[in-house]
């Protein structure tokens, strides 16, 4: 008897494994692994027709709302109104015309053709980032695309970012397309080619989600990382070259423009050093019909948080996102309070400027607000509101605020002849530098 049933336990138990294994060949998504996508093959569409799932969650890029969210968001909201501050530290420049918040991938051809920062002098190294047609292109004309008018090429543009800017279309592996980061993956002593997958899951958004700046005669498309990826490397790194995109018409100096440094940003965070990628949180994974996949939904990770943070976090989803508003809401105000002081900073100078204020004293207080600037900026143009590292922005921030002071007082100086006061505590023996241990030299 017990030998039967050891049997029938045993049939049982096999018929089950079969019935699984037949439901389970019905959830896989079969096309999946054996697309037949041409090389060279950009429109998302394409992609679609093998990776459905995927592609669905990139359409949804398409809706604009800050559901869920409290800073920043995908709709086409006017910086300029919301931190009124911006326009005046970047009087004389295309931003203090127009600076809006940034949409999904699916828009970049729609609001970089739009914006009124493009004008008929504007160079196509204003594509670079808006397009998957571009690493095409920029292989057809080298170095000569990004010095081209921007209007010659608009033809030829005709797809925004897709799947094809961080995918190969044949083994659909994750791949580096962008010249500019190949480029200054090779100056770190980086083979773009043989980056692990976790670290191409951070890289692929550093291809545009980065600092930049227009190098040379050919205006090439470069990021500043040389010297590091924080903002005082950066800061040197111009420094040292003296470089500016523009003239400020009333502190009367040139002034550096930030660009979205996420990545930068990033860089030493905790996330970071926990081997956390930017897909972990904004392109997580997730269960859709029995299969993982990656969300291609680009978006706040407080959009899907149980995907994005409750694989490691076990605190309530609510406190969790209480935690990030309240990082958020504390840039958002130190921002604010910054950026005025920038804005007294620039019309201290143009008053002692108008003044014939002292010029030595007048070229040391505009060194002070070009760097007090880059800091501020930093902060505005980075688009996490400072939760990707909450310790580098504010210390950030601080630096704004010390160096717009001094620039202000200098200001001052150069108009009335008198320097601010200073105070140095007197020497204790707790704060007096410690003796020398080495001994004295005979006369």
């Amino acid at each position: 008897m017990k030998k039967h049933q050891i049997l029938f336990g045993l049939a049982a138990l096999l018929l089950l494994v079969l019935v699984m294994a037949g439901c389970g060949a019905k959830t896989e998504q079969a096309v999946s692994f054996r697309a037949d996508i041409p090389a060279g093959t950009l429109a998302a569409e394409e992609f679609g027709k093998f990776y459905p799932k995927q592609y669905d969650g990139y359409k949804k890029m398409a809706e604009m709302t800050n559901e869920g969210t409290k800073h920043g968001g995908s709709e086409e909201t006017d910086k300029l109104t919301q931190w009124p501050f911006l326009k005046e530290i970047f009087a004389g420049y295309g931003f203090a015309k127009e600076y809006n918040e940034d949409r999904g991938h699916v828009y970049t051809l729609d609001d970089v053709k739009k914006i009124k920062r493009i004008n008929e002098k504007s160079i196509s190294a204003c594509w670079t980032c808006k397009s998957a047609n571009v690493p095409g292109i920029v292989k057809e004309m080298g170095d000569a695309y990004y010095n081209t008018n921007f209007h010659e090429l608009k033809s030829k543009m005709t797809e925004p970012i897709t799947c094809a800017n961080c995918h190969d279309p044949k083994t659909m592996n994750l791949v580096i397309t962008q010249p500019p980061l190949r480029n200054a993956l090779q100056r770190l002593g980086k083979d773009p080619d043989k980056l692990t997958r976790q670290e191409l899951r951070t890289y692929v958004c550093a291809q545009c989600h980065v600092e930049y700046y227009f190098a040379g005669e050919n205006k090439v498309v470069t990021f500043p990382w040389d010297k590091g990826f924080t903002p005082d490397d950066v800061l040197d790194y111009f420094e040292e070259m003296n470089f500016k995109d523009w003239d400020h018409p009333k502190a009367g100096v040139g002034e550096i423009k930030v660009q979205h440094p996420e990545f930068e940003t990033f860089q030493g965070s905790v996330h970071q050093a926990a081997g956390l990628a930017c897909a972990d949180c904004h392109m997580p994974y997730k269960m859709e019909g029995g299969e993982k996949i990656s969300s291609h939904w680009v978006t706040s990770p407080l959009k899907h948080i149980k995907e994005s943070c409750m694989t490691c976090h076990r605190e309530d989803p609510e406190w969790l996102k209480e935690r990030v508003l309240y990082t958020q809401d504390k840039t958002a105000e130190m921002m604010g309070r910054v950026g005025n002081v920038n804005v007294e900073a620039i019309e201290a100078i143009a008053v002692a400027a108008q003044a014939n204020g002292n010029p030595a004293v007048l070229d040391e207080a505009r060194k002070l607000q070009r760097k007090a600037q880059f800091y501020i900026d930093w902060v505005g143009a980075e688009n996490s509101m400072g939760f990707h590292n909450p310790q580098l922005i504010m210390e950030t921030l601080n630096k704004s605020l010390d160096l717009a002071n001094q620039a202000k007082l200098k200001a001052i100086e150069a108009q009335t002849g008198m320097a601010a006061p200073t105070w140095q505590p007197p020497a204790t023996a707790e704060n007096a530098a410690p003796a020398s241990t080495e001994p004295a030299k005979k006369s």
